[in-house]
């Protein structure tokens, strides 16, 4: 059985969904959330020392050797394979404010403002969970706060005093880390959980992870950040991990499946996206928490297994009509679109822990019988419900577009 999609309410539908309660509780209905939106973060180094962080919720910041000029500037992107993929924000070690970037929900465009920090570290601007605040130190580091976690960037003139005055650091990534390690070489400052650098030689007390490509994920519920245990020093290359090309062409048809899909739901307002039929199918809404639901569970699940810093993630909504409740109702069909097209991000951006199998292998984590069952199934899925949403549109007492 490669699906599970009940789109109306009629009573076979009803009974075979509690036949699979029954036969299948743990492949289709799994546990309850696990993690929070934006959970968990790529930081990614490149080429010339630039690293950049992107969020769950889609926005990212570059941080380059040299100030960016001015502050939050987006570089043109390069064609080229191994170039920076462009970003949300450019800053610069050198520069120094404190900057929000933000993006509310059913806000098009991420800004980018200016904010003045208190003495007790708040700022003069409410800030929303999905915010990055970015304080920029001159020449010592960048810091980066998102979702729960502290990142430093550190630049030539962090020192140990730098590091001690945040309480505590998931991560701090850049050159010459060993700079750090106390007078005997051997130790680091405590306060930090992870050390990402290009190839170096890491201190005694640190447990040394090498991989060939240039993105660690970091996240608050992430075994380092929850524990006393030893520090993890990341030994990366600069370069991005290189999909095999048979895994690409079956990432690329998801992906085209879900963006069309996007195209569908984008036009619609927020009343359109709650209508209730009156033959008790499911809302518009249901049908996209549903698909973007299945996949990020089960593509989170997959890379749960390989790498725990990335937390199985459910937003599976209830399955039945009267069961269901909204959990956005006041996100427009663009927001939702936008949702969508986070978790194809998120699942294309830690595709790397799929490194090692191929299309016709079982991944460890997943129940499905192999990772090219998955992406098709994925694919057919957003077809399938965009075109059951798209009969919804003729039903008696549509909501007309305002």
């Amino acid at each position: 059985m490669n699906s599970i999609c009940f789109c109306n309410g009629t009573t076979a539908k009803l009974v075979f969904a509690g036949l699979l309660l029954a036969l299948f509780p743990a492949a289709w209905f799994p546990a309850p959330v696990d993690a929070a939106e934006g959970d968990p973060i790529a930081v990614r180094l490149w080429p010339g020392g630039t690293v950049t962080v992107e969020a769950h919720w889609g926005l990212s910041v570059a941080v380059q050797n040299a100030p960016a000029s001015p502050a939050g500037s987006t570089p043109a992107s390069d064609s080229d394979t191994n170039a920076i993929p462009p970003t949300d924000a450019t800053v610069g070690l050198g520069q120094a404010g404190t900057y929000l970037l933000r993006r509310p929900a059913n806000q098009a465009k991420p800004t980018w403002q200016s904010v003045a920090i208190s003495d007790t570290q708040t700022s003069d601007v409410s800030e929303t969970p999905n915010d990055i605040r970015v304080n920029l130190l001159g020449t010592k580091a960048v810091h980066l706060q998102l979702d729960g976690v502290h990142l430093i960037v550190a630049g030539p003139d962090c020192d140990a005093q730098t590091l001690e005055s945040i309480e505590h650091i998931d991560a701090v990534i850049g050159s010459d880390l060993q700079r750090f390690a106390a007078e005997d070489g051997k130790s680091l400052p405590t306060t930090v959980r992870n050390w990402i650098s290009e190839s170096a030689t890491a201190p005694d007390s640190a447990k040394v992870r090498s991989q060939n490509h240039n993105t660690v994920a970091i996240s608050s519920l992430s075994p380092e950040s929850q524990t006393k245990s030893p520090a993890v020093w990341w030994n990366v290359s600069p370069q991005p991990w290189v999909m095999p090309e048979a895994m690409d062409k079956m990432f690329v048809a998801m992906e085209k499946s879900c963006s069309e899909s996007q195209a569908v739901f984008s036009a619609l307002t927020a009343e359109q996206m709650n209508f209730q039929p009156a033959n008790g199918t499911h809302t518009p809404r249901w049908n996209v928490e549903h698909m973007m639901g299945r996949q990020l569970q089960f593509f989170s699940q997959m890379y749960h297994t390989a790498d725990a810093a990335i937390p199985v993630m459910d937003l599976n909504p209830a399955q039945m009509p009267p069961d269901y409740r909204f959990a956005n109702p006041n996100w427009s069909g663009a927001e939702e679109a936008r949702q969508m097209q986070r978790v194809s991000e998120f699942s294309r951006r830690f595709a790397y822990l799929l490194d090692g199998y191929g299309t016709d292998d079982k991944v460890p984590g997943s129940r499905w019988p192999t990772l090219g069952a998955l992406l098709k199934q994925m694919e057919r899925h957003y077809s399938e419900h965009t075109a059951n949403t798209q009969k919804k549109f003729q039903l008696p007492g549509w909501p007309s577009q305002n």
